[in-house]
């Protein structure tokens, strides 16, 4: 049992021996921490001084500055009560030893965090109760500190973080994810460990288990605060952390906003404006991270608030928060009375929710692994042009290796809440591709703007840990995880899927070849003839968690007429267009009512003759418009 006497003398010593400035009232010392295998880590140590020990403590493990901001550091230490640890990880910072890509911060056979929070229980201020904090990589350090099963911690509060190394983080659906990784190792002054990654493509329990929290739900039972935003790169797997950590174990909380890695505090998102409740100011988000969390679990004040808050997002062109565009309270995740519905993906671009009766051909694009398609957007956050988030994908849809499919118009709101799926039927003339999926919610003005997106390694379907090569030619079945979002497709917007095979940089290139995988691998990458099948039996699907029962859809898409001039130009020189048409198919009739082609809305007539024709849409229900060609 710790004596008083001694603790109180003991701060004495410490006021004396350390210099305390102006700007802040709390003691910081600077220790060298010893690891198991010797490795010394540098450790900022920030004591208060308007309380006596012992004290429970907030812990950051960090790669990066590991200086606490001082009104900060003033707050978790002077106002709230704690001691503060900043850690460097092993070789970044002050640190020794050798950068390791999170390796020694697990349950192997390093465990860095384990003993960084053990180190701290032994210390006379600490009272054993031990709460870490951080985003981003600090995040994830709690993941896998977490998995280590430390006895003395307490809590975690993990933020835009990824419990799995290789799922959530390394390969997402198989696939290297090139501009995370490249970037962030590159940055860190790591180029060297990018090959380390990328030479482990398989899942395989000896490298990736044990920074892998999924092998460890039962185990780990601390309680977690897993905050996120819905157009992060983890969200996928804080979600599935709190989902499988709050069913075995009751402890956990969920906070997901409608952000990316950053900008909690920011309504542009992407090429949407949130209203003014989405921003959440620094004063707020500390406030929720110590009222409703490390106080009830290490000071035992206060209570924890809702388990599970996220925002419901929506049509950023209205001013309605009531029905979209607000936050939601809720004990539960994935919401329970979420129900499943299909989307079925039909010939001339069609999204429809009824399937197919008869067979219908497939649709054909050719993938060249040396002209990708580009990534626009996304939940990614460094290494993209242009950005990520929710921006217009349109810019990729009329590429000739993307495949299209829109609804029409929505009669009512479409509510998705929870995890979307693609189940794809479809086939490739090479022993391997990729398959790269994009939803996007279609506003009126034409903008089709990204929800969430993924891709999934063909070789991959059976298994991250395993190699099933494709059989040229031969349909097979792939279930694609398009990761979960909580949003409002409004009245009037349409809902849309585009399929290829590439994302490019978000995801490496794949060549096409079968070969063991390499970065960069263009020298001998081969072109792929892809199929994408939509008959009955191999009906491609789009599973969407749907919340308020059966969608409608508007009766009929608008009746195009001749006097309504609905291509653009008409008459025309070259090819025209069908506004808000412009991804699906069309026959195209001579004067005499004759087939002579199909186009899409996007190009019509441009190999056609100069003369009189008619326009006539594939499955919509319209009138056939007259087209006048001129040379």
């Amino acid at each position: 049992m710790r004596n008083g006497c001694q603790r109180v003398l003991t701060v004495a010593a410490l006021l004396q021996s350390l210099v305390i400035t102006q700007a802040q009232a709390f003691i910081k010392e600077t220790r060298m921490v010893r690891m198991r295998d010797g490795i010394q880590l540098a450790t900022d140590i920030y004591y208060p001084v308007t309380s006596l020990p012992p004290w429970p403590t907030i812990l950051q493990r960090t790669p990066y500055n590991r200086d606490i901001d001082s009104l900060l550091a003033l707050l978790i230490t002077d106002v709230k009560g704690y001691a503060l640890v900043s850690q460097n990880l092993r070789g970044t910072g002050g640190s020794q030893g050798e950068p390791m890509l999170f390796l020694t911060d697990g349950w192997g056979a390093l465990q860095d965090g384990y003993d960084c929070i053990e180190w701290i229980a032994a210390q006379w201020w600490s009272n054993d109760k031990i709460g870490m904090f951080g985003a981003s990589a600090p995040g994830m350090t709690q993941y896998y500190a977490a998995g280590a099963l430390p006895p003395h911690l307490t809590c975690t509060a993990p933020i835009v973080a990824g419990p799995s190394l290789y799922h959530h983080v390394a390969y997402t659906g198989g696939e290297f994810r090139k501009a995370l990784v490249e970037t962030w190792l590159n940055a860190q002054h790591t180029p060297w460990l990018i090959d380390s990654v990328a030479n482990h493509p398989l899942y395989t329990p000896d490298f990736w288990g044990t920074v892998d929290l999924r092998t460890r739900w039962g185990l780990v039972n601390d309680p977690q605060f897993h905050v996120g935003g819905w157009y992060d790169m983890y969200t996928d797997g804080q979600l599935e952390a709190f989902t499988e950590l709050q069913r075995r174990h009751h402890n956990q909380k969920l906070f997901i906003g409608p952000w990316g890695h950053y900008g909690f505090n920011e309504r542009e998102q992407g090429d949407l404006t949130y209203p003014a409740n989405a921003e959440i100011l620094e004063t707020e988000y500390y406030t929720l991270l110590f009222e409703q969390w490390y106080d009830p679990c290490l000071q035992g004040s206060g209570n924890i608030g809702d388990r599970v808050t996220y925002y419901l997002m929506g049509d950023c062109d209205t001013q309605d928060t009531t029905n979209w565009n607000h936050w939601v309270k809720t004990d539960t995740w994935p919401p329970p009375d979420a129900q499943y519905t299909t989307w079925y993906l039909r010939q001339g671009g069609v999204l429809s929710q009824s399937p197919p009766v008869s067979a219908e051909p497939p649709d054909t694009f050719r993938y060249d692994p040396r002209d990708p398609c580009p990534t626009i957007g996304g939940r990614e956050y460094i290494g993209i042009p242009g950005g990520y988030g929710p921006k217009d994908q349109r810019p990729l849809e009329s590429r000739p290796d993307v495949k299209v499919y829109t609804t029409p118009p929505l009669a009512q709101p479409l509510k998705v809440v929870g995890k979307l799926r693609l189940l794809l039927y479809a086939s490739s003339d090479r022993t391997d591709t990729d398959w790269a999926v994009r939803v996007s919610d279609v506003y009126p003005d034409g903008r089709s703007i990204l929800m969430t997106d993924n891709i999934l390694k063909a070789r991959h379907r059976k298994g991250f840990d395993r190699e099933d090569f494709l059989t040229p030619g031969v349909v097979d079945t792939f279930d694609i995880d398009l990761w979960s979002i909580a949003n409002v497709w409004n009245q009037g917007h349409r809902l849309r899927v585009s399929i290829t095979s590439s994302n490019f940089p978000r995801f490496e290139r794949n060549p096409n070849t079968g070969g063991p995988f390499r970065r960069n691998d263009t020298a001998g990458a081969l072109v792929a003839t892809n199929v994408i099948f939509h008959s009955p039996g191999i009906a491609t699907r789009l599973l969407l968690p749907v919340i308020g029962g059966p969608v409608a859809m508007e009766e009929k898409t608008p009746r195009l007429t001749p006097g309504r001039c609905e291509v653009c130009p008409n008459p025309f020189v070259g090819s025209a267009r069908v506004p808000g048409y412009e991804h699906d198919w069309f026959t195209l009739l001579d004067i005499a009512g004759r087939e002579v082609g199909e186009c899409r809305g996007d190009r019509v007539g441009a190999k056609l003759a100069p003369g009189v024709y008619f326009l006539k849409h594939h499955a919509a229900d319209m009138s056939p418009l007259r087209l006048l060609k001129m040379r």
